[in-house]
């Protein structure tokens, strides 16, 4: 009687729940699996387990099914970042998953694995969002001044621990006040759109691009002295001097002035660096705007 509930409470769950034998051919797979994977029973029982994995990740589970039946536990949860567990559909599409497996069988030689597994594509798809909206600027899509600083100071002791060369550029939008009070401050959220775009697209993948504050930006260049950060500024500078923005049937153009500085040994946080940038900005709008000003370290 108790057998034939539990085969009606498995049979009716939403989650799928996936039965091997101890070869790892399924033995049970109910209406759950079904929807979840798109098999048929007649399709999947007997098969290997392989069937419902991605290629990739067959021996990976295979391990994970080995590790978990030479422990004393009969239960356990899968789902940390570091063992994430991927279904494969009939189809072949693939979707994140959440795993609880218990071993059947207990007191056998040959024991079995029971899974029942819970589709939560959708649910990291929402993680995966909130940590992209986390870390950048709602506005411009560039990293934001936590996420620049948090990436800066991570690149700085890589720099350090095998000396290599590291500078940043801080890069201001010349006249910005003067844009919005003509044009409007939607014209000048285009302006600062148009500016990351520019940017992103002219700078190097290795490049970390973030806004760092109104019409601030940072960029940090890993394996870059001053001199090669200057023509990397001079490539920016360029580029958007050369660009025209046409909002509401106006053609707006601006330009930017860009300050260098390169890390000094021994630094491994962005504030020294970042300061004698912002110096240098100041320099390079004093002379005139436009144009690129280098910080010399003493």
């Amino acid at each position: 009687m108790l057998s034939d509930v539990c085969s009606n409470i498995v049979e009716q769950m939403e989650d799928a729940v996936v039965a091997i034998d101890s070869h790892h051919n399924i033995t049970l797979f109910n209406e759950g699996a079904q929807r979840t994977f798109g098999f048929s029973p007649d399709e999947v029982l007997g098969k290997h387990l392989n069937l419902l994995l991605p290629e990739r990740f067959h021996l990976q589970h295979d391990l994970m099914i080995e590790e978990f039946g030479a422990s004393g536990k009969t239960s356990k949860g899968i789902m940390q970042r570091t063992r994430q567990i991927f279904g494969r559909r009939k189809d072949g599409s693939e979707f994140a998953a959440s795993v609880f497996i218990a071993k059947t069988g207990a007191g056998t030689l040959r024991p079995g694995y029971a899974a029942v597994i819970r589709d939560i594509s959708e649910n990291k798809k929402t993680e995966d969002e909130l940590l992209r909206l986390a870390a950048t600027d709602p506005l411009t899509g560039a990293f934001n001044r936590r996420e620049f600083t948090s990436l800066a100071d991570q690149e700085s002791q890589r720099a350090n621990r095998y000396n290599r060369p590291l500078a940043i550029m801080m890069l201001d939008l010349d006249h910005f006040k003067r844009l919005n009070d003509t044009y409007g401050h939607a014209a000048g959220d285009k302006a600062l759109q148009r500016f990351t775009t520019l940017c992103c697209n002219a700078l190097r993948t290795v490049d970390v691009f973030g806004r760092w504050g109104g019409e601030e930006f940072v960029t940090l260049l890993p394996e870059t002295d001053a001199e090669g950060a200057v023509v990397i500024a001079e490539r920016l500078r360029k580029l958007v001097s050369q660009n025209m923005l046409v909002y509401n049937n106006q053609k707006i153009s601006f330009t930017t002035s860009i300050g260098i500085a390169q890390y000094r040994s021994g630094e491994v946080t962005v504030e020294g660096p970042l300061s004698r940038a912002d110096s240098a900005v100041y320099d390079a709008k004093k002379a005139g705007r436009n144009r690129i000003s280098v910080y010399r370290n003493d």
